[in-house]
Protein backbone atom coordinates (compact mmCIF):
# COMPACT_ATOMS: atom_id res chain seq x y z
CA UNK A 1 0.00 0.00 0.00
CA UNK A 2 2.59 2.31 0.58
CA UNK A 3 4.02 2.03 -3.06
CA UNK A 4 0.53 2.84 -4.11
CA UNK A 5 0.08 6.04 -1.88
CA UNK A 6 3.13 7.48 -3.31
CA UNK A 7 2.16 6.56 -6.66
CA UNK A 8 -1.40 8.08 -6.09
CA UNK A 9 0.55 11.19 -4.73
CA UNK A 10 2.78 11.66 -7.46
CA UNK A 11 0.06 11.68 -9.80
CA UNK A 12 -2.65 13.96 -8.32
CA UNK A 13 -2.64 17.45 -9.27
CA UNK A 14 -1.16 19.90 -6.46
CA UNK A 15 -4.12 22.19 -4.76
CA UNK A 16 -1.97 25.33 -5.56
CA UNK A 17 -2.79 25.05 -9.29
CA UNK A 18 -6.10 24.84 -8.71
CA UNK A 19 -6.87 28.11 -9.06
CA UNK A 20 -4.37 29.25 -11.36
CA UNK A 21 -5.06 30.35 -14.67
CA UNK A 22 -7.21 27.46 -16.66
CA UNK A 23 -7.45 27.63 -20.66
CA UNK A 24 -10.67 26.33 -20.51
CA UNK A 25 -11.86 29.61 -19.80
CA UNK A 26 -10.34 30.62 -23.21
CA UNK A 27 -13.25 30.07 -25.65
CA UNK A 28 -12.82 26.93 -27.49
CA UNK A 29 -12.17 27.80 -31.04
CA UNK A 30 -9.45 29.55 -30.52
CA UNK A 31 -7.72 27.40 -28.36
CA UNK A 32 -8.05 24.51 -31.27
CA UNK A 33 -7.01 26.81 -33.19
CA UNK A 34 -3.49 27.39 -31.03
CA UNK A 35 -3.79 23.36 -30.79
CA UNK A 36 -3.23 23.30 -34.52
CA UNK A 37 -0.33 24.06 -35.63
CA UNK A 38 -1.76 24.24 -39.82
CA UNK A 39 -4.00 26.75 -38.64
CA UNK A 40 -1.81 28.60 -36.28
CA UNK A 41 0.98 28.80 -39.29
CA UNK A 42 -1.84 29.49 -41.68
CA UNK A 43 -3.00 32.59 -40.09
CA UNK A 44 0.50 33.94 -38.92
CA UNK A 45 0.89 33.47 -42.90
CA UNK A 46 -2.16 35.70 -44.05
CA UNK A 47 -0.78 38.47 -41.46
CA UNK A 48 2.35 38.85 -42.63
CA UNK A 49 1.42 39.14 -45.75
CA UNK A 50 -1.08 41.07 -45.24
CA UNK A 51 1.31 43.18 -43.48
CA UNK A 52 3.61 43.15 -46.18
CA UNK A 53 1.09 44.38 -48.95
CA UNK A 54 -0.15 47.41 -46.46
CA UNK A 55 4.14 47.98 -46.12
CA UNK A 56 4.54 48.04 -50.14
CA UNK A 57 0.61 49.99 -50.40
CA UNK A 58 2.36 52.79 -48.28
CA UNK A 59 5.73 53.09 -49.98
CA UNK A 60 3.95 53.12 -53.26
CA UNK A 61 1.41 56.35 -51.78
CA UNK A 62 5.21 57.92 -50.59
CA UNK A 63 6.50 57.62 -53.72
CA UNK A 64 3.81 59.04 -55.32
CA UNK A 65 3.01 61.84 -52.85
CA UNK A 66 6.67 62.65 -53.27
CA UNK A 67 6.41 62.45 -56.91
CA UNK A 68 3.36 64.85 -57.21
CA UNK A 69 5.17 67.21 -54.63
CA UNK A 70 8.05 67.43 -57.01
CA UNK A 71 6.00 68.03 -60.17
CA UNK A 72 4.17 70.81 -58.35
CA UNK A 73 7.26 72.54 -57.96
CA UNK A 74 8.19 71.95 -61.17
CA UNK A 75 5.28 73.37 -62.42
CA UNK A 76 5.25 76.37 -60.36
CA UNK A 77 8.96 76.80 -61.63
CA UNK A 78 7.64 76.97 -65.21
CA UNK A 79 4.65 79.14 -64.77
CA UNK A 80 6.73 81.64 -63.59
CA UNK A 81 9.51 81.54 -66.21
CA UNK A 82 6.80 81.46 -68.46
CA UNK A 83 5.13 85.38 -67.21
CA UNK A 84 8.58 86.26 -67.22
CA UNK A 85 8.53 85.15 -70.78
CA UNK A 86 5.30 86.80 -71.34
CA UNK A 87 6.69 90.46 -70.01
CA UNK A 88 10.05 89.84 -72.00
CA UNK A 89 7.84 89.55 -74.82
CA UNK A 90 5.36 92.44 -74.11
CA UNK A 91 8.80 94.64 -73.82
CA UNK A 92 10.25 93.19 -76.78
CA UNK A 93 7.35 93.90 -79.03
CA UNK A 94 6.33 97.57 -78.15
CA UNK A 95 6.28 100.31 -80.81
CA UNK A 96 8.00 102.59 -79.17
CA UNK A 97 11.53 100.42 -78.72
CA UNK A 98 10.61 98.79 -81.98
CA UNK A 99 11.02 102.21 -83.73
CA UNK A 100 13.83 103.36 -81.57
CA UNK A 101 15.73 100.03 -83.25
CA UNK A 102 15.29 100.88 -86.30
CA UNK A 103 16.10 104.38 -86.61
CA UNK A 104 19.09 103.98 -84.54
CA UNK A 105 20.46 100.22 -85.09
CA UNK A 106 19.47 99.95 -88.83
CA UNK A 107 19.26 103.29 -89.70
CA UNK A 108 16.91 102.93 -91.50
CA UNK A 109 13.21 106.08 -91.61
CA UNK A 110 10.27 105.87 -91.11
CA UNK A 111 7.99 105.30 -94.49
CA UNK A 112 6.59 108.18 -96.43
CA UNK A 113 2.71 107.80 -96.61
CA UNK A 114 3.50 108.50 -100.50
CA UNK A 115 4.81 105.47 -101.40
CA UNK A 116 1.28 103.68 -99.97
CA UNK A 117 -0.54 105.76 -102.34
CA UNK A 118 -1.65 104.02 -105.47
CA UNK A 119 -3.05 105.47 -108.63
CA UNK A 120 -5.95 104.28 -110.97
CA UNK A 121 -3.56 104.22 -113.50
CA UNK A 122 -1.18 102.18 -111.63
CA UNK A 123 -4.01 99.55 -110.99
CA UNK A 124 -5.02 99.52 -114.47
CA UNK A 125 -1.50 98.93 -115.36
CA UNK A 126 -0.90 95.49 -112.97
CA UNK A 127 -4.17 93.65 -114.94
Amino acid sequence: MYLKSIVHSARRKPRSLNHQFRWKLVPRFIWKSLQSFQITLLVWGLVTVGCIFYLSQWMNYRQVAHRVDSLVTQRSLLVSQLELLEVEISYLSRPQRLEYLVEKTMLMTSPNPEQYQLSWVDVSIAD
